[in-house]
């Protein structure tokens, strides 16, 4: 599935994908672990967000657009 995807917030854990040809939203991502401090960033068909897990560690998440599904993650 190509096209031009962006991640908008519609709450402080949920954030829609919008297809941005159409307009309209094709899914959604839920921020389970933390409390996000930096995105969500787009770049391509990648979508990436920073949360703060508490012990004052930050967890990075890349997740695949327009699916949603985490294909990475990394520590900060």
């Amino acid at each position: 599935m190509s096209g031009i995807y962006t991640v908008s917030p519609y709450t402080d854990k949920v954030y829609n994908i919008i297809d941005a040809e159409k307009g309209t939203i094709v899914n959604r991502i839920v921020i389970h672990d933390g409390i996000v401090s930096t995105g969500p960033i787009v770049v391509g068909d990648r979508c990436t967000f920073v949360v703060n897990t508490g012990n004052n560690q930050q967890v990075g998440y890349i997740y695949s657009l327009p699916k949603g599904t985490v294909i990475n993650r990394f520590v900060t």
